[in-house]
């Protein structure tokens, strides 16, 4: 089980392209086709410049995205142009509040989708839009890369964070690929509710599921220990020499607009490795 279809977005021609990077390793290591994304966003707020202003603004504002995005595809040819993978890139021009409905349906066609973490202090709002588009729009699983990762997809150590959610077996699902290639998977459940319905076994029927799979999977219950499950889930990942987490992404999205539950959020302000999360 692979995937056979990766897509990345660029939006930001200053900025380390770690995701570009990533990218290209997993649809090495896959033999994937790459999809990337250059988009060009232009961040008019109809109503907001005074009259007179307002058409100047407006053409100002979307001939520089334009530019942009034309800059990000020529950054991306060049290189790209000595790769023996299958990849196209696509410059896109758009509005900073169609953003997320383009993204929303442009993605759907692709099994997985590498972003930059979305909260990270180096993000904007535009990295956060790029981010709901793909989860709650596009329901594609994301791998949200840090700042500074300089790493490969050769990933040999999954961290699974478990809580017989739905949202969790989803992302568990999605991560397949990842998880049977890797050598072994930590399945961490942190603090079990005594009356689950995993309460005499939490995480084996999970554990068996990926075992059907040839994963190599091992169950850790662990007290709660840090004062919230972000940090716990990073020093778990330290501990075990963890390569990515593998996680739900709790959340709705209401009006195109997302609403990130607690977890969810601080792994994406704050992870130092790869996060793969699905909803």
């Amino acid at each position: 089980m692979y995937y056979k279809s990766i897509a990345t977005v660029l939006h930001n021609p200053t900025a380390h392209h770690e995701t570009l990077e990533l990218a290209i390793s997993a649809a090495r290591k896959w033999d994937a086709h790459l999809h990337i994304v250059c988009i060009g966003v232009d961040r008019t707020e109809p109503g907001f410049y005074y009259a007179g202003a307002h058409a100047i603004a407006i053409q100002s504002n979307l001939e520089f995205a334009q530019d942009q995005a034309s800059e990000l595809e020529q950054s991306v040819r060049n290189r790209l142009s000595s790769e023996d993978i299958a990849w196209d890139v696509e410059a896109v021009t758009t509005l900073a509040t169609g953003l997320e409905p383009y993204v929303a349906d442009h993605l759907r066609f692709f099994d997985l989708v590498i972003l930059p973490l979305p909260l990270a202090t180096t993000a904007d709002r535009i990295d956060e839009l790029i981010f709901d588009g793909c989860i709650f729009g596009a329901d594609r699983p994301v791998l949200a890369v840090p700042n500074g990762f300089k790493g490969s997809c050769e990933f040999k150590r999954v961290l699974m964070a478990w809580n017989d959610g739905l949202e969790a077996l989803a992302a568990c699902r999605e991560a397949l690929p990842l998880i049977t290639t890797a050598r072994e998977c930590d399945i961490s459940i942190i603090d079990p509710p005594v009356h689950g319905p995993e309460r005499s076994d939490p995480g084996g029927r999970l554990a068996q599921f990926l075992a059907r799979w040839g994963a190599r999977a091992e169950i850790n219950v662990l007290a709660r220990t840090h004062s919230t499950l972000a940090d716990q889930l990073s020093s778990r990942a330290v501990e075990t020499g963890a390569d990515v987490i593998v996680m739900g992404a709790y959340g709705h999205s209401r009006l195109r607009e997302a609403v990130l539950g607690g977890v969810t959020r601080d792994m994406l302000q704050r992870a130092s490795l790869p996060v793969f999360m699905a909803h």
